[in-house]
């Protein structure tokens, strides 16, 4: 990947043509153009073979570009949950909290316009996966997948490495990213026009009651068996 000088100007210019491909490598994958790429970021399109090498290496600084938001957004929590873990018996209460002020970040965060592109992005990697996804799969989300999966065996008993326990982590994941994957449907089912800081408010409440009701389900399933 070229690296130019970084100036104002170029870090400028950088920003625009990353913002510009997330929404048109979202919208039509690596069949977007460099043209259309460089004509919705204002730039000329020598701008990305001297800023990035190739539309393959834009790709890419986009899916880094992902991989440093998720990150900046979601390491407080990592963070917390890694002195947490270190404990031998981890406080339960501090790991409910913890999980539910996650989820409230990761439901903030996808019933927001700002994050489409960012979604359409991941969606397509999901479906269709280049290196592009394990770039960003080994940098962030297997890392936060892994401290997820943790803190739930932790506060219910189970096994970390367990291949249900990974299920049921995945699964109350899916919960959340169901409002953005499945958008429309719920907007439509609701009789709502969009989210906004009260419709988010109340799909947390919701989330937090199935988090708690999996909480304590399996702590007793662990303590049966």
């Amino acid at each position: 990947m070229h690296t130019p000088p970084t100036t104002s100007k170029g870090e400028q210019a950088r920003s625009q043509l990353i913002a510009a491909a997330l929404a048109q490598f979202g919208e039509y994958g690596l069949h977007a153009t460099t043209r259309d790429i460089a004509a919705q970021a204002g730039q000329n399109i020598a701008a990305i073979p001297y800023y990035f090498g190739s539309k393959e290496d834009l790709y890419l600084a986009c899916a880094q570009w992902i991989a440093d938001f998720i990150h900046e957004n979601f390491r407080p929590y990592a963070e917390a949950a890694e002195a947490l873990l270190a404990h031998h018996e981890p406080d339960k209460t501090a790991i409910r909290a913890l999980i539910h002020q996650a989820c409230q970040n990761m439901i903030m965060l996808l019933t927001h316009d700002e994050t489409l592109n960012i979604s359409k992005f991941i969606s397509r990697e999901q479906l269709s996966p280049t290196r592009a996804y394990q770039l960003v799969h080994d940098s962030v989300i297997a890392p936060l997948h892994h401290y997820f999966t943790a803190l739930l065996a932790a506060y219910t008993g189970r096994d970390a490495s367990d291949t249900q326990t990974i299920i049921h982590t995945h699964a109350l994941i899916g919960e959340i990213l169901a409002f953005r994957l499945g958008r429309e449907t719920f907007l439509l089912r609701a009789g709502w026009t969009a989210f906004d800081k009260d419709k988010a408010a109340q799909i947390y409440q919701v989330i937090t009651c199935h988090i708690d009701l999996i909480l304590q389900g399996l702590t007793l399933r662990s303590s049966e068996s």
